[in-house]
């Protein structure tokens, strides 16, 4: 039976009375490696709760079909550098560097992720609460394709490689870091066996470490152990490996 066809005014470029897709709010490919044998995958909104199994990825009537395809191209981009072609990086110690990532793609990529968990209804998301201020903004930006400055709506990613396995196998909603990171807030989420770390702050002109986000150099930075910054997801990392284990354990 085909699905009724929604009408609506369209989140990001404001159409009015267009139908709306029925859109991802974190895009497939971050969580296809995560479904068991009947589709399912674990899901924390917390690593302090108990994980709960998912059907399918998340989705909603969000987008009409022309910013649908304008998201998808930049989800395409990223797909096939981090999951298909997996790119040799440069390794500087506390971080990989992957030169030759497009600035623009990548970035506004980022930001479509944080802006979709925060103008979506889905109670899964509810953590990301940013304010009508800075999601007017950002979907200014992202409707205009303007990625901004690297400390505009940045995102830090950290991959712990001696967990990449485990933290592979379940997603964590996004959560708000209660204790802000440097003075302004953070969310975090854990898609793809990477951490995004994304803040949402008026003021990260200030933001003393420019260095922990993608440069308009096209130089792209994955920080690892041992990086004083990465403390707090290899903490969260832990966190959600015992808990993990902890529901594999239960009947």
């Amino acid at each position: 039976m085909a699905k009724e066809k929604v009408v609506g005014t369209c989140r990001l470029c404001l159409t009015p009375q267009v139908e709306l897709q029925n859109s991802h709010i974190v895009p497939e490919f971050l969580y296809t490696r995560i479904y068991d044998v009947r589709g399912r995958f674990q899901v924390f909104t917390d690593p302090g709760d108990r994980p709960g199994l998912e059907q399918k990825g998340f989705r909603e009537p969000l987008l009409c079909k022309e910013c649908e395809v304008k998201f998808s191209l930049w989800e395409k981009y990223v797909k096939e550098l981090l999951f298909d072609r997996a790119p040799a990086g440069i390794d500087c110690g506390d971080r990989m560097e992957y030169p030759g990532v497009d600035y623009a793609k990548f970035k506004l990529f980022q930001m479509s992720l944080i802006w979709r968990m925060g103008a979506t209804s889905l109670e899964r998301f509810s953590n990301v609460n940013m304010g009508g201020a800075h999601l007017e903004c950002l979907r200014d930006m992202l409707d205009r394709s303007d990625p901004g400055e690297p400390y505009e709506y940045g995102c830090w990613l950290g991959a712990i490689s001696s967990r990449i396995h485990e933290l592979g196998q379940v997603m964590m909603a996004p959560i708000r870091v209660r204790k802000k990171v440097l003075d302004h807030t953070c969310y975090q989420a854990l898609l793809g066996g990477v951490f995004w770390n994304f803040f949402v702050s008026s003021h990260m002109e200030k933001f003393p470490y420019p260095g922990l986000f993608i440069s308009k150099q096209d130089v792209l930075g994955i920080w690892k152990e041992g990086m004083k910054a990465s403390q707090a997801v290899d903490h969260r990392a832990e966190q959600i490996k015992r808990r993990n284990a902890a529901h594999l354990r239960s009947p």
